[in-house]
């Protein structure tokens, strides 16, 4: 007869009414911004018809109507059950920190050379690829994607001193 193995339970880091409650507090923030930036800008009505805030500022208070009433069900909530484990959020932690550090690197050294390193680091690091092919893969996805938006498309994306100092 074959025995079941033991239900190994993971530790939670998060219960689903904690990020129920975070996320209703979030979109009431970003709801409140856009209600105040709103009244800042005119959300009335002006001799000619609704000012330029009129209508952002309604949907910021339909947001935050929601948003509380989204915040009073799971503050009322008794729903404790597990919304993600800590290894699972170990997982996305993984690629979500890097890539902000990613975006925020972009502002200084550009595009180009943020992806080219962003690209070699995730191949190296999470598909463990040889250093060759991690590399030359992302010189050619750069180098590809470059002459497709600077110079056929005529987009010009974030630069560098590097691109700057090739004249572009």
């Amino acid at each position: 007869m074959l025995q079941e193995a033991p239900e190994v339970t993971e530790k939670s880091a998060a219960s689903t009414r904690t990020l129920e409650i975070v996320t209703a507090l979030i979109f009431l923030a970003v709801g409140s911004l856009v209600m105040w930036d709103s009244s800042r800008i005119g959300a009335g009505w002006g001799a000619d018809g609704p000012q330029s805030g009129y209508f952002p500022f309604y949907l910021g208070l339909l947001m935050n109507i929601a948003s509380l009433m989204n915040l009073v069900l799971a503050v009322r909530s008794s729903n404790a059950e597990s919304f993600v484990s800590r290894p699972a959020i170990k997982l996305v932690l993984a690629i979500f920190l890097p890539y902000l550090v990613y975006v925020a690197v972009m502002q200084w050294v550009g595009l180009y050379v943020a992806s080219v390193i962003f690209i070699a680091v995730f191949m190296r690091w999470q598909g463990k690829f040889s250093v060759f092919k991690s590399t030359l893969t992302p010189l050619i996805v750069v180098a590809v994607l470059f002459v497709m938006f600077e110079i056929w498309f005529k987009v010009p994306l974030i630069k560098g001193p590097l691109e700057a100092a090739l004249g572009y």
